[in-house]
């Protein structure tokens, strides 16, 4: 089963190798990226060894509850599903952004206490301001709260500290901090629960009209696997932009979280327009290119909105 299955997982590898090769191409072309083609192979053999490992992790997990509980297997499933994300949330901090980059404690004795002071009027306890070696891989910048519980930090893309004023960069944190305030996260894991629940279910129905159109064994028969991975596939299609817009709403909060108790919405515009100068993003895209797809509102919006929000405030 496990070969079965690993095989599968390396044939969808091998047709989006030639797209992901050539996104790498015009990263570099374009100065986003600044890897060579030995570390962008390291790289993502390491991340498709941690997929692998994961993923087959959930699929024996998933064939022991298909032939233990055929009929509720998608309840359970869902449930350790649920478990598996929270706890590989708290551990991706230490145990998995190290294989990509250098994480070391940051000092500076005027930045800091900013942003520490932002997160302790959060409510949010971090274990350190930490920075990363961004600039080792990629010329954009980025700062991020990473991990849960006694394993969340701050985390600042060297890239962002190199180019950034301080305003800027602790507006950039304020919004984190607003998602922090809001309970982002912890919504986001729960409906996200909700949807994989209800996605299982259809998947579990798929299989069952498959065993019965094609004389397999049962759920549990591995010539069944394809159809649990195109329902899937084809549910998160479709439930993907109901996502990216509940997603979109939170940002939206989070912007007018930093305008209220960052540096200012200036700050916040400022930031947002270097980031999207630096990140190579696109500032205004089509209406149906966001619906389907952006989990942020799109830049020259949240310039607009910060601008309206200082000039009204």
């Amino acid at each position: 089963m496990i070969a079965y299955v690993a095989l599968f997982g390396l044939g969808f590898t091998l047709v989006e190798l030639p797209l992901n090769a050539y996104r790498h191409t015009r990263s570099v072309h374009y100065g986003l990226s600044v890897k060579n083609w030995r570390n962008w192979f390291a790289d993502m053999a390491k991340g498709l060894a941690i997929g692998g490992i994961l993923s087959l992790i959930l699929v024996v997990i998933l064939y022991r509850l298909l032939a233990t509980f055929p009929t509720s297997w998608w309840l359970w499933m869902s449930l350790i599903y649920l478990l598996f994300t929270v706890v590989l949330t708290q551990l991706a901090p230490i145990l998995i952004t190290p294989l990509f980059f250098k994480v070391t404690p940051y000092k500076d004795d005027a930045l800091t206490p900013r942003l520490k002071a932002l997160a302790e009027e959060a409510g949010t306890q971090v274990n350190g301001v930490f920075s990363t070696n961004m600039s080792e891989k990629t010329t954009a910048a980025n700062a991020w709260l990473s991990g849960l519980g006694r394993t969340r930090r701050i985390v600042l893309g060297d890239t962002l500290l190199d180019n950034y004023p301080p305003d800027e960069i602790v507006a950039i944190f304020a919004h984190e901090m607003g998602h922090q305030v809001h309970r982002d996260m912890g919504k986001r894991i729960l409906i996200s629960s909700a949807i994989n629940l209800v996605g299982f279910y259809v998947a579990g129905w798929v299989m069952n009209w498959a065993v019965g159109m094609f004389d397999y064994s049962g759920p549990a028969d591995l010539l069944a696997f394809p159809w649990l991975i195109l329902a899937l596939a084809l549910f998160g299609a479709l439930t993907g932009p109901l996502l990216s817009a509940y997603s979109r709403a939170r940002e939206w909060a989070a912007d007018r979280y930093a305008h209220q108790h960052g540096p200012g919405p200036a700050a916040s515009a400022d930031a947002l327009t270097r980031l999207a100068n630096q990140n190579l993003s696109d500032p205004s895209p089509p209406r149906w290119e966001v619906v389907l797809f952006y989990s942020h509102p799109p830049t020259l919006d949240r310039i607009a909105a910060a601008q309206s929000y200082q000039h009204t405030n």
